[in-house]
């Protein structure tokens, strides 16, 4: 008869391979379930220690999920169906599910299983087992603590998209990714781990850890995991760790650059006497050549200048380590925070329905987030909080943008051309250098008025203008390369003729 207070799930680890690392407690549940007439659903049934259990406890009645491993397609949903189908079984009575190794140790399914049950309300117990990472460290003479060794489902490594694999890995520590099974699913591993590792990086493949004569240790450079048929449902895949300068694809490598350099007394003495402000204007610069790529559509330019311009977070934020003002850690805080907290549409459960509702969710938390700062907002100005450093004409169009909120606007876009041309007429009649700077700033901040009439940025429109005139001028110093002649010798006819016959060119 079956326990009616047994557990609705009980799950048994089945150790590493042998049946003679088989627990005491799992072999008399099995024995139990066997006289009971109990069936015991195993995760696989390809694994050592089954045929020698069904000689031990003959009346052991065995189903097994493996039709489920050749149906399905998809990596992320395979342990979800497994664990679907034994909380389903429980549902009706107390199910035995077994597992290989340790139930808690690199068992997704199982933790599925329990994260499910508590969903259900169904009651679980946990019977262990021998896990495998004990005979895999014995083969590779291993000790995971000492090393910090990362241990990884090879499923759930196989359907990580690749943009996250990097994020989950970290190259240089130890890495053993469990259960590469068949050589589809090492395909995959390969795959993902391509984003870390170089394709020639020697990896090891344990097979068969803890099961007498047929363990083994197979070394291979990572292409060629998936060029044959090693990988088993008793495989590991060992890969040794990078050098600290050789996960180039990591941001903790580009922060030990950044310590390295400015390390005394062995690190560059350039970098080492840089400080806050010292940097500031390749902050500025590299900003710019970010724009510049994006305006030239290069995206390999752009991947390069925003490497650049991440290098000065990392180099502002290794110079206030040192002096004990703040860490990258907490420039990852700040952001992540902010942004978490400003789209509470994504990370809570606000409900917007259109872009123009974020933002102005996005400007009331700003709002609030001011207000908790001690910041009296009632009394601030709508020009407060526009960074000085920022080009003049957007600084312009931005100020124009928010007094436009408050009714101090043109009535028209003739309106706009009136101002435009009263302010020409004024510089025309200015004699003075000051006169002539403000009444130019003037003209300046109308055109910008007219950019914002016609939904156009002028900081951009004076940018192109700025590219237009030099590929114009560099053809026309092409032009006078090939007629041998130098720029000076040209009179002021010859030059326009020169430019016209480039604008002609470049229509």
């Amino acid at each position: 008869m079956t326990d009616k207070t047994a557990p609705a799930i009980t799950i048994v680890g089945l150790g590493p391979g042998s049946i003679h690392d088989l627990t005491l407690e799992a072999r008399r549940v099995l024995v139990q379930a066997a006289n009971d007439n109990q069936t015991v659903y195993f995760r696989t049934i390809i694994h050592p220690t089954v045929e020698p259990l069904k000689l031990d406890i003959p009346k052991l009645r065995i189903e097994s999920f493996d039709r489920l491993y050749d149906e399905s397609d998809d990596w992320s949903t395979l342990y979800q169906q497994i664990a679907t189908e034994v909380c389903d079984l429980a549902q009706g009575q107390p199910v035995i599910y077994a597992v290989p190794g340790h139930p808690l140790v690199g068992e997704t399914s199982v933790q599925l299983v329990l994260e499910m049950a508590r969903t259900r309300g169904l009651t679980t117990r946990i019977v262990s087992g021998l896990s495998f990472i004990e005979p895999v460290c014995n083969l590779l003479a291993l000790d995971p603590f000492e090393v910090g060794a990362q241990i990884v489902d090879a499923t759930n490594l196989a359907f990580s998209h690749r943009d996250e694999v990097a994020g989950k890995i970290v190259p240089t520590i130890p890495l053993m990714i469990v259960q590469v099974y068949n050589r589809r699913l090492a395909s995959e591993v390969k795959l993902a781990l391509g984003e870390c590792y170089p394709d020639e990086w020697p990896v090891k493949l344990v097979r068969a850890a803890g099961i007498g004569e047929e363990e083994s240790v197979i070394e291979m450079p990572l292409y060629e995991l998936d060029r044959n048929n090693f990988a088993n449902h008793l495989s590991t895949l060992y890969v040794p760790p990078v050098g600290e300068l050789a996960a180039l694809r990591l941001p903790e490598t580009l922060r030990y650059i950044t310590m390295r350099l400015r390390r005394e007394p062995d690190g560059c003495p350039w970098d080492r006497q840089q400080t806050h402000d010292s940097l500031k204007r390749y902050v500025i610069e590299e900003t710019y050549e970010v724009v510049e790529a994006l305006e030239e559509n290069d995206m390999d330019k752009l991947a390069e200048e925003l490497g650049d311009l991440l290098l000065q977070v990392y180099l502002h934020s290794e110079v206030a380590r040192q002096a004990d003002e703040f860490s990258i850690g907490d420039v990852y805080e700040h952001i992540n925070a902010k942004l978490i907290r400003r789209h509470p549409h994504v990370f809570g459960d606000v409900e917007v329905q259109n872009a123009g509702q974020v933002v102005q969710n996005w400007e009331e938390i700003k709002k609030q987030e001011r207000a908790s700062a001690g910041v009296d907002v009632k009394n601030e100005s709508v020009l407060d909080r526009v960074p000085q450093a920022t080009p003049a004409l957007m600084v312009a169009q931005e100020y124009q943008k928010r007094v436009v909120k408050t009714g101090f606007e043109f009535t028209s876009l003739q309106d706009v051309y009136a101002k435009l041309e009263e302010e020409l007429e004024e510089i025309k009649r200015a004699t003075s250098p000051d006169e002539q700077l403000e009444e130019l700033g003037d003209v300046l901040f109308m055109v910008a008025k007219l950019g914002r009439f016609l939904k156009i940025d002028a900081e951009e429109a004076l940018r192109q203008a700025n590219r237009k005139f030099r590929l114009r001028f560099q053809a026309m110093e092409s032009l006078a390369r090939e007629e041998g002649r130098p720029l000076t010798s040209y009179s002021t006819p010859e030059w326009e003729a020169l430019w016209a016959r480039v604008k002609e060119q470049q229509a």
